[in-house]
């Protein structure tokens, strides 16, 4: 399948889901295979990698869809790497994890909990890292088998759990070797992609307002000070696509820590600036609950605060560039974007 090919599989599979039920929807995502975007073909999957989840993550932002279509497809592709079978059913991952493992016979048993997993309560699978017998090792655990379930939601309303776990069957694999990046890793990549498609959906929606909202019988698009917020705006949206697209091509490289950091920090600072442009052009009307403005607001929100808000991934960025000093700032960048 193309990209182009995929853009339009996704496009036409996100618009129009319907609006009620737990995962409404969910059974024309399954169908499509879009989970399995990165799954190797061998194990039934499209064989992708990063740069072809970021078409499928862009569109879920685009879209606002209320699903946990990129936490299925993060977990899916470990399972496929640590030969654990995935499935069509909706799966997620935590990044937080404590507990560990006892073995029954062959079987393997997960007493602990998993912390902040995205749509936890509706997922048939949690996935996880977690260290037993100095060996890193892919858990999976069914959420029917939780003994607890704290239930949460972020400010767009999608909801968050923490998974406790008393004795519970699970499924464990090695680490995938070919993985070098973890779950906070991964799902910062997703979010990054998902608010790079948001931003654009609202900038398109934002012109679109100026165009036909009038005001002293003019369009708004027609002030000056209109257009120049129009035109940061753009900037900030560009910004974040570039870096998206950047780091997802590193991670399909190899360890792309550095690129992901970057990227879900120009993520999170343009959102910012992109939702204050927004509101201010559309004026009252943007957070009526008619209007879908407040809905991509709120999920661009939610999701600069996930997998590392500014202050953690500036800390990140700045110790990591203190370590290796200065004067290797830029050689380190002209290296990395050569690669």
């Amino acid at each position: 399948m193309t990209d182009s090919l995929l853009a339009e599989t996704a496009a036409k599979v996100f618009r129009g889901l319907p609006e009620t039920g737990a995962l409404p929807g969910w059974d024309r995502i399954a169908e499509s295979g879009l989970c399995a975007v990165m799954v190797p073909e061998a194990a039934g999957g499209f064989g992708g990698g990063w740069e072809d989840a970021l078409i499928v993550f862009r569109q879920i932002g685009a879209d606002a869809a209320a699903l946990p279509v990129a936490e299925t497809i993060i977990a899916n592709r470990l399972l496929a790497s640590a030969n654990i079978a995935p499935g069509d059913a909706p799966t997620s991952f935590a990044a937080q994890a404590a507990g560990g493992l006892t073995r029954n016979g062959e079987a393997f048993l997960f007493t602990g909990t998993l912390s902040g997993v995205p749509w936890g309560n509706a997922a048939a699978r949690t996935v996880a890292r977690l260290e037993h017998e100095g060996v890193s090792r892919l858990v999976a655990v069914e959420q029917a088998a939780a003994s607890t379930r704290a239930q949460s939601a972020n400010l767009a309303g999608e909801p968050r759990a923490d998974l406790s776990f008393d004795g519970a069957r699970a499924e464990v694999a090695p680490w995938p070797a070919r993985e070098g990046h973890d779950f906070a890793k991964m799902g910062a990549l997703a979010r990054t992609c998902q608010i790079s498609g948001a931003l654009d959906a609202v900038l398109t929606m934002t012109i679109e307002h100026a165009k036909t909202r009038q005001q002293f019988g003019r369009a708004l698009s027609q002030f000056q000070a209109i257009q120049q917020q129009l035109a940061v705006f753009a900037s900030e949206t560009a910004a974040v696509g570039a870096a998206a697209a950047a780091a997802a091509r590193a991670a399909d490289r190899g360890d792309a820590s550095f690129e992901i950091g970057c990227a879900k920090l120009r993520a999170n600072r343009a959102v910012d600036v992109a939702t204050s442009v927004a509101h201010q052009v559309h004026g009252a009307i943007g957070i009526t609950r008619e209007h879908g403005l407040h809905r991509y607001t709120q999920l661009l929100w939610s999701w600069k605060s996930e997998f590392g808000n500014d202050r953690h991934w500036a800390a990140r960025l700045g110790t990591a560039v203190a370590a290796r000093g200065a004067d290797a700032l830029w050689s380190d960048l002209v290296a990395r974007a050569g690669a």
